[in-house]
């Protein structure tokens, strides 16, 4: 049985003040800090379940004034030097590794991941701070040989004022991806928080603010999705970028895109992490846990189903679940937990219901199962085996939560058929010591990320991520993410005026 660490009340109480969670102005709009018009909605952490603290989503003519402001503020933003632009986006990373314990308090508290994991995500928004503001001055057009007396060439623009849709699992890190590659660009932003996680965006905008950031360039409000709606219709957003369901996300993109708007939309999935028969056993145990259990599953990558070759099959599948039940669950600040919470308590109902639907089906409950505790969002870490012809929603629909789905595979063939039989194409990742056919299988699974011998690992700043399928549209991360928020012009100059043709 899965260890479970409950929390510290004397520890939780210490970091609720040590958080510093303003009371009050978590909305920023047009350089100042006020509060919705809406009815107030509390924020809780999954951790206990106990209040954070309220806010007021946006009023639909909050919305309006955001956009308008970001209107605005956009050409003179544009028209700035890029190297003061970069400046600006440095410091705010110099700041955020300043209060470094602070922010990743909150995010814990706020979304209820590890505290090792919160400091992770405070690190990583202040690295992709720090990678925008490299490219924005490195971004460049081209001269076009035409020939002739005709020079052409193109030029890299902004797109505009761009309206950003953030999941709970990771504010900081997609504030850091979306946030950061607009303003670099040239672009002007308005932002809606996560509702269930929307205290460490609030921080993460003081901190532009505290950079320099001219009034207007940034505007966060918070709310709903209805909120979200608004801000997609607002006549002065020209490019929508949303990360969270594959569901939502298609109405995000049809919405958008009936208005002839820019989409930027990283989706759900359903990655398959495959281990053949001659992988390095306890490093693909090791990678094959980490991959759906760290974050509680919520990461839209995670590794949640495992194909494993038959002629290892019963050993892997024995030191897999042996390692899932000696994880460590609980108490997002103590520093022997390896597993925190779901973002809600609602979460663990709805990952338990896909558990017993799966067990219905026909599912073999391997370990875990159930929740960890009364109170908070805790669940054990899960493994489900799948025989073959059992069908059901574990298997092909995205649990957001720590639940491992097991097959059993013939050779590399049919590994790689049962990983492309899924309607997502975000990431995956193989196990192997043979080169040939870790490239092979690289090569033929139908996905946007995918990793050899180390399921999760960090490719960096740069290592662009995007979805096919029912996975997303477009790209973030390093140069092709940087360029989703820009538009290319081609400008062509004659030589001379008397050149120009008069003719039609």
């Amino acid at each position: 049985m899965t260890r479970f660490i409950a929390p510290d009340a004397e520890r939780l109480a210490r970091t609720l003040v040590d958080a510093r969670i303003p009371e009050a102005e978590h909305s920023f709009i047009a350089g100042s800090w006020l509060e919705g018009e809406g009815e107030p909605f509390e924020v809780r952490t999954p951790i206990t379940g106990d209040s954070l603290a309220w806010l007021r989503p946006a009023s639909p003519s909050q919305v309006t004034r955001a956009a308008a402001s970001a209107k605005e503020a956009q050409p003179a933003w544009a028209a700035m030097k890029a190297r003061d632009r970069a400046r600006m986006l440095e410091h705010a990373a110099e700041l955020m590794v300043a209060d470094l314990d602070r922010l990743a308090t909150l995010v814990a508290l706020d979304n209820g991941k590890t505290y090792s994991g919160a400091r992770g995500d405070v690190l990583g928004c202040a690295e992709f701070l720090r990678s925008a503001a490299g490219w924005a001055t490195r971004l460049f057009g081209a001269t076009l040989p035409t020939g002739g007396d005709v020079e052409a060439m193109t030029w890299i623009e902004p797109v505009g004022v761009v309206g950003v849709v953030m999941p709970f699992n990771a504010p900081l890190i997609f504030c850091g991806m979306k946030i950061a590659p607009a303003l670099a660009t040239g672009n002007t932003v308005v932002a809606k928080a996560p509702e269930q996680a929307p205290l460490a965006v609030v921080e993460f905008v003081r901190c532009l603010e505290q950079a320099g950031v001219p009034p207007g360039v940034v505007n966060l409000v918070h709310g709903g999705a209805s909120v979200g709606s608004q801000i997609i219709d607002a006549p002065q957003v020209t490019m929508v970028t949303f990360t969270g369901s594959s569901t939502v996300g298609a109405l995000v993109g049809a919405q958008a895109t009936r208005q002839l708007k820019k989409v930027l939309l990283e989706l759900g999935g359903k990655s398959a992490n495959i281990v053949y028969e001659d992988a390095p056993f306890d490093a693909a145990v090791a990678g094959s846990a980490t991959a759906i259990f760290r974050n509680a599953g919520q990461r839209c990558f995670s590794g949640s189903r495992l194909l494993v070759q038959e002629s290892i099959a019963e050993a892997f599948i024995a030191k897999l679940v042996e390692t899932a039940e000696g994880i460590a669950v609980g108490d997002p600040f103590h520093p022997q937990t390896q597993v925190a919470c779901l973002v809600s308590r609602d979460d663990v109902e709805r990952v338990q219901a896909i558990v017993d639907d799966a067990v219905s089906a026909g599912a073999h409950l391997l370990c875990g199962g159930t929740a960890a505790a009364v109170q908070g969002a805790f669940y054990r870490p899960t493994i489900l085996e799948i025989p073959s012809g059992v069908n059901c929603s574990a298997l092909t629909e995205e649990t957001f939560g720590p639940v491992l789905v097991v097959q059993r595979f013939t050779d590399a063939d049919d590994a790689i058929a049962m990983a492309n039989d899924s309607e997502y194409g975000l990431a995956g990742g193989c196990w192997t010591s043979n080169l040939a056919t870790a490239m092979r299988t690289a090569r033929k699974v139908n996905t946007g990320f995918f990793w050899i011998n180390g399921y999760g690992a960090s490719g960096g700043t740069e290592a662009t991520i995007g979805g096919r399928g029912a996975s997303g549209i477009g790209t973030e991360k390093g140069l092709e993410g940087i360029r989703e928020y820009t538009v290319v012009k081609t400008v062509v100059l004659p030589a001379g005026l008397e050149s120009v043709a008069t003719e039609i």
